[in-house]
C-alpha cells in the first residue's frame, strides 16, 4: 500500500476520532460498490458509538436490498450540525445531489477510485488503482484495527464483487482477490451476493432486456453498439430503470463493437452508461466527460436533462 494512502488513512481516522455526529452519502442512484462501502463504514462507526446519519438521493436498486444496515438510510437530506461528512464514489461534490453539502461547515472525507476525482475533500482517499471503493474501505478499516464482522464483510465483498463484474472485468487485481478471500473468511457469502446482484431477474426485467435488445443497433462507422429505453418503454413493460442493471455489460460482449452505449430515461433526465474492454483501445471516460459525466477508462456514465425520443430509427435527447 502506498505510504501516501496510509497518510490519508491516518488523517481520516484523526477526523473520525474527533467527531461525534457524522453524515454519510454516495452519488445519486447508488451502486453496489459505493452503497456497500457506505454501509460498512456506517456499521463500523456505530459500534464506536458515533451518531450516524446516512442519506442517498434516489431509490436504492432492488438487487441491493439484501445488504445489512439499509433500514435507516433516508432519501432526504437530514439537516443537522455535523462534525464530519464522508462521501463515497463521487468524483465531485455535486454528484451527491445534495446542494446543502456545499455549505457544510465541517471537514469532508472523500473515498473514491475514479481517476477524474477533483479531490474536493479535506482528506482525499483516492486511488485509481483500487478495483473498488470497497477495497479502499477494507484497507482503511484494517489500518484502523477495526474488527470486520460478517455484516461489514458482506457489504465490502458486495462492493468488490459488483465493481469487478463478478471478478470478470480488467480491474480485477491480485489485491482485490486477496481482500475478497479475507472477507469470505469473515463470513461473507459470495454465492448469496452473486445470486442477489446478478442472477435474480423479475419477469418485468426479462421483458425490459428483451425490449432493450429489440432497440439495439450497431454503428459500423463508430464501431459502437447502442440501445435505448424510453420512459414509455419501461411503463408499458412494468419495469424500473434498475431492472436494466448489467444490460450495458451484455451489449459490450458484441465482438464487432469497440464500445457500448445504453441510454434510459429516469424522471426528467437521460442517463447514459458506457463500457469497453482493454484490447479495444477506447477510453469511454473521455466520451462521458464531453457530456458532463465521468468514470473509468472502461466504464463511465453521464446524465443529461431532457427527454429521450425516437424518430423512426433515430434516438434523440430533447
Amino acid at each position: 500500500m502506498m505510504s501516501n494512502i496510509k497518510l490519508q488513512f491516518q488523517k481520516a481516522w484523526d477526523l473520525i476520532n474527533q467527531a461525534d455526529k457524522i453524515f454519510l452519502t454516495t452519488h445519486e442512484g447508488t451502486d453496489g460498490d459505493d452503497l456497500g462501502s457506505l454501509l460498512a463504514i456506517k456499521l463500523a462507526l456505530q459500534k464506536q458509538n458515533k451518531q450516524i446519519s446516512a442519506c442517498i438521493k434516489e431509490l436504492i436498486p432492488s438487487n441491493l436490498h439484501f445488504l445489512p444496515g439499509l433500514q435507516d438510510i433516508s432519501q432526504n437530506f437530514i439537516d443537522q450540525n455535523y462534525d464530519l461528512v464522508i462521501i463515497f464514489g463521487c468524483n465531485k461534490l455535486e454528484r451527491t445531489g445534495f446542494d446543502q453539502l456545499r455549505a457544510a461547515n465541517c471537514p469532508i472525507i472523500n473515498f473514491d477510485h475514479h481517476p477524474d476525482n477533483s479531490n474536493f475533500g479535506s482528506v482525499n482517499i483516492v486511488d485509481p488503482n483500487a478495483a473498488a471503493v470497497a477495497e479502499l474501505v477494507y484497507n482503511f478499516l484494517k489500518f484502523g484495527e477495526v474488527t470486520i464482522d460478517k455484516q461489514i464483510a458482506t457489504c465490502l465483498l458486495t462492493g468488490i464483487f459488483t465493481d469487478t463484474g463478478g471478478f470478470k472485468h480488467a480491474n480485477t487485481s491480485p489485491s482485490a482477490l486477496e481482500a475478497a478471500a479475507a472477507l469470505m473468511k469473515k463470513g461473507a457469502r459470495i454465492e448469496k451476493i452473486a445470486s442477489s446482484t446478478m442472477t435474480k431477474h423479475k419477469p418485468a426485467a426479462v421483458r425490459a432486456w428483451a425490449k432493450g435488445l429489440e432497440n439495439t443497433r450497431f454503428d459500423p462507422e463508430k464501431q459502437m453498439v447502442f440501445s435505448a429505453l424510453s420512459e414509455n418503454d419501461l411503463e408499458e413493460i412494468g419495469a424500473t430503470p434498475d431492472d436494466m442493471e448489467g444490460f450495458v455489460e451484455m451489449l459490450n460482449n458484441i465482438p464487432q463493437a469497440k464500445f457500448a452505449l445504453f441510454l434510459r430515461q429516469e424522471g426528467d433526465v437521460v442517463k447514459g452508461s458506457l463500457r469497453s474492454e482493454p484490447h479495444k483501445g477506447v477510453d469511454v471516460s473521455k466520451i462521458a466527460r464531453t457530456l458532463g459525466g465521468g468514470g473509468h477508462k472502461l466504464a463511465a456514465g453521464f446524465k443529461i436533462k431532457g427527454r429521450l425520443t425516437k424518430d423512426r430509427d433515430l434516438w434523440k435527447i430533447v
